[in-house]
């Protein structure tokens, strides 16, 4: 109870009601607004990064892709291989290889 007598006292003495006294202040309001903003920020920040990492994993892919067609056209039309296992395992190494590059990405960001 002494803390309410001080709170009482305080009033009378600046000629201002207990309530005004309780009420937080705009320092403490703005102290919170710029809290709240900086976790925006930080939260903007993070989902950019997401959006670019992502950005480049896709080009990545498209990348590794295209040169596994590339070296499909050059083993079809210079070396004339239909084997159709061949394709299939460079198409199955392109795409272990893109998946490597996703789980790797987003591992080194965790």
């Amino acid at each position: 109870m002494p803390e309410v007598e001080k709170i009482v006292e305080l009033s009378k003495v600046f000629d201002v009601t207990v309530d005004y006294l309780l009420k937080p202040s705009e320092i403490d309001e703005l102290s919170v607004k710029t809290e709240i903003l900086e976790q925006q920020q930080k939260q903007m920040l993070v989902r950019e990064q997401k959006r670019t990492q992502i950005s480049k994993n896709i080009m990545y892919s498209i990348g590794i892709y295209l040169i596994f067609f590339a070296v499909y056209f050059i083993g079809h039309f210079y070396f004339e291989i239909w084997n159709a296992s061949v394709i299939l395992a460079e198409l199955l190494i392109a795409t272990a290889i893109v998946v490597f590059v996703w789980v790797r990405s987003f591992s080194d960001k965790s």
